[in-house]
């Protein structure tokens, strides 16, 4: 199903505002990340990975190199288009549509929200050794869900909002619309003028 990025990042300000508003991701967030640098400091080389080094398109415009090779490592396991119909996710930049997408966050959401990537990459060391963005499709995809699955309202807000971004950042792309045989929002068809942004429900 597509998905329209500007309904997308309101859904995304959505689920983290509220977190930012009672203080529980802030809070939550940097407590957890102080436990796990404690934790694993005795094992900090576990926590680099070959990703670090490998170059970023250039023009991006908020996401860091990790959380870039995150998302780009993330499509490949959250989109298993492999032996399917759908266009391959391998030509599709992904991570770029999500960097313009975070880009149009609330800057304080964005700042949050990028400490929320970092826990939930790092975090994957104490399962596996390795960070999230080093594991295996199959492994990546098995700890997203249990993030979005979770019963801790913060890992459940980033795992839900990590994996509606790689969604969104496929379906951005028109060359994935034939295989949901989409042809396009009617609004651009039709002539429909827009009306800006509406606020979703609380």
């Amino acid at each position: 199903m597509t998905q329209d990025p500007r309904r997308s990042t309101a859904e995304i300000n959505a689920a983290l505002a509220p977190l930012s508003r009672r203080r529980f991701l802030k809070t939550t967030l940097w407590a957890t990340a102080g436990v796990a640098a404690v934790a694993a400091g005795g094992f900090a080389w576990l926590r680099r990975s070959p990703q670090d080094s490998l170059p970023v398109p250039d023009g991006l415009q908020v996401l860091t190199p990790s959380h870039y090779h995150l998302f780009h490592s993330l499509a490949a396991a959250l989109l298993p288009t492999q032996g399917t119909a759908f266009f391959p996710v391998d030509q599709v930049p992904v991570a770029q549509h999500v960097d313009g997408l975070l880009a149009a966050l609330d800057p304080a959401i964005r700042q949050q929200l990028g400490t929320g990537l970092s826990l939930i990459d790092n975090a994957a060391v104490f399962r596996h050794g390795k960070r999230l963005v080093d594991l295996a499709p199959a492994e990546a995809q098995a700890f997203v869900s249990d993030w979005v699955n979770s019963g801790v309202l913060v890992k459940r807000a980033l795992g839900g909002v990590v994996s509606r971004l790689v969604h969104t950042g496929y379906w951005m792309d028109e060359r994935t619309w034939p295989a949901i045989e989409f042809d396009g929002a009617v609004s651009a068809k039709w002539g429909i003028p827009a009306r800006g942004n509406q606020p979703l429900p609380a």
